[in-house]
């Protein structure tokens, strides 16, 4: 892929990152309607289904304070996607879409000699308050590689008032927040490719963690014997041939409601420190991490 030479001086914003955290999570699903009705059963608000512009798949938000989870799936049979390849394999966490200005990553990511795709518009038609509207977007995409093992793009909203709709983010378990982002992957080059893409200084050497912020959100870096201690046997790491996004820690307001929906469902649940519990959505490819939300003060 050739990139234009106007876009090879790199931009430094000096108030802002240029990557602001993560905008959201893709979770495929094999069956649409099975997923929103199983999220939906943990306490889960979905906004309604939402079809593509590119054909052939649809999606239900759940949305969070600052971010959502995405839930994609094939709907038209048949129909040629984008994302066809993906859904064909594990469903689960296949990828992450990035906060910030579509132009300014791709500026970044192509003066990092990174192959990135220039920014494009998309858009999808979406029901507001009985109203159809068109919920607008302006993404740049990063290319697959074997040091970026899942889908990882930057998403800027054009038009957030159709997505953050009044009242979306309010889940009868008490969701709120994504807290952290657990990769079970060859943890020190995928994380000093990360660290380049967020266009973070790296630590010293002796000083590195297995993690790294972006925005609020932790991305934290596993092998296969730490997640199995930190989840138990419920909750199987990723095999090769899926994503190496193994779970995700949400924060909620109350603990006490998201654990009585999951074991409703029929979920597994293992308790952790401070009234917090995992669950295991097999059927999904996903782990659930529920931990205390934090407070914040008000903006």
């Amino acid at each position: 892929m050739t990139h234009p030479r106007s876009v090879s001086t790199r931009v430094v914003n000096t108030t802002e990152p240029v990557i602001q955290g993560i905008d959201h999570l893709i979770v495929m699903s094999a069956d649409l309607d099975r997923s929103e009705t199983r999220w939906r059963s943990l306490g889960f608000a979905t906004t309604p289904r939402g079809f593509h512009d590119s054909g052939g798949t649809a999606n239900h938000l759940i949305i969070l304070q600052r971010t959502y989870l995405e839930l994609l799936g094939l709907v038209t049979p048949g129909q040629e996607s984008p994302y066809r390849a993906l859904m064909s394999g594990t469903p689960g966490l296949w990828g992450i879409a990035l906060k910030g200005s579509a132009d300014a990553a791709y500026r970044l990511w192509s003066s990092l000699g990174l192959e990135v795709a220039a920014p494009a518009n998309l858009s999808r038609p979406v029901l507001i308050g009985g109203r159809s509207e068109r919920a607008q977007f302006r993404i740049t995409m990063l290319a697959r590689a074997p040091g970026l093992p899942f889908p990882l793009f930057c998403c800027e909203h054009l038009t957030p008032q159709f997505v953050w709709e009044p009242g979306r983010a309010t889940h009868p378990n008490g969701a709120t927040s994504l807290r952290e982002v657990i990769l079970t992957a060859g943890s020190a080059p995928l994380r000093r490719q990360l660290e380049r893409i967020f266009d973070i200084a790296p630590a010293p050497g002796d000083s590195r963690t297995n993690t790294i912020l972006t925005g609020e959100t932790r991305i934290t870096f596993l092998d296969e014997g730490d997640f199995r201690r930190r989840f138990g046997q419920i909750a199987a790491p990723p095999t090769g041939a899926g994503p190496p996004i193994a779970a995700i820690s949400l924060e909620s307001v109350n603990l006490a409601a998201a654990r009585a929906a999951a074991q409703a469902a029929g979920n597994a649940v293992t308790a952790t420190e401070g009234d917090g519990f995992i669950e295991a959505l097999a059927d999904e490819g996903v782990v659930l991490e529920w931990v205390p939300a934090r407070i914040r003060n008000r903006e």
